[in-house]
C-alpha cells in the first residue's frame, strides 16, 4: 500500500542527478590504478570532507595534506585547481524522473554533500555538450538546496537532516530522501525522513509510483 504521508521528494545530488567520478582528476597523475587507490584511501576521503568543512580555498585546506605527503603534491594540486574535471554531467534518466515529479507539482528539494567552493556545479571546459545552453537547468526545479559546505554540516550527520526538514517544511515521514549511499538513507531515517537508497532511475521511478507519487 502506497504510503500517502509522503508528500516531498529530496534528491542527493552526485551520484543520483550528476554523475561525477573524482578519479578523473587524478587519473594522469599515477603510473598505475593502485598508486592512486592508495591516495584515495590514505589522503582524497579526508581531505574531501576538510573542504565541506571550511570556505576557505581548496589550495589553503589542502596545505596540511600537501606538507604531510608531499609525495603525493601534484595530485592534491589538480583537486585543488581542476575539480570541475570530475563532474560528468547530468544524469538523463533521473531528471526525467525529477521533470516527472514536477510535473505533477509534486515537492522537489536537494541536499547535497558539495564543497561551497565548488557550487554550483560546473563541467569542465571543452566537455560541456554540445548545444546545451545550461546542463545543469534542472537545478532550477528545486524549491531550496542544501549545500553542505554551505552549512559547515554534512551527510550522515543527523544535523544536517534536521536543518533541511527545517528548511524544506516537512515533517517526520512527508519526505522521501534519495541518495545512492546506504549510510546516507540510514542516517536520514533516524532522523525522520523516509531514506530511498538509489540504485538506477527505473527503480526509483517505480517506487515513486508504488507511493503514489507519479
Amino acid at each position: 500500500m502506497a504510503d500517502q504521508s509522503v508528500r516531498a521528494v529530496i534528491f542527493d545530488l552526485g551520484g543520483v542527478l550528476i554523475d561525477w567520478n573524482p578519479r578523473l582528476i587524478f587519473q594522469e597523475h599515477f603510473a598505475t590504478h593502485g598508486v592512486m587507490e592508495a591516495f584515495m584511501a590514505d589522503v582524497f576521503w579526508q581531505a574531501h570532507k576538510a573542504c565541506h568543512d571550511s570556505d576557505a580555498p581548496f589550495e589553503q585546506t589542502l596545505a596540511v595534506w600537501r606538507d604531510s605527503h608531499p609525495h603525493y603534491t601534484d595530485a592534491l594540486d589538480a583537486m585543488a585547481h581542476h575539480w570541475d574535471r570530475a563532474i560528468m554531467g547530468p544524469i538523463p534518466e533521473t531528471v526525467s524522473v525529477l521533470d516527472a515529479l514536477v510535473a505533477r507539482n509534486v515537492p522537489v528539494f536537494a541536499l547535497t554533500n558539495w564543497p561551497a567552493q565548488t557550487w554550483p556545479p560546473r563541467m569542465a571546459e571543452g566537455m560541456t555538450p554540445s548545444g546545451a545552453d545550461d546542463v545543469f537547468g534542472f537545478l532550477g526545479h528545486f524549491r531550496d538546496i542544501v549545500v553542505s559546505g554551505q552549512e559547515k554540516l554534512a551527510k550522515p550527520d543527523p544535523a544536517i537532516y534536521r536543518l533541511a526538514m527545517t528548511r524544506f517544511g516537512v515533517g517526520p515521514g512527508e519526505a522521501l530522501f534519495v541518495d545512492d549511499l546506504a549510510t546516507n538513507t540510514r542516517a536520514a531515517d533516524e532522523a525522520g525522513l523516509v531514506g530511498h537508497q538509489f540504485l538506477s532511475a527505473g527503480h526509483l521511478q517505480g517506487h515513486l509510483e508504488r507511493l503514489g507519487l507519479l
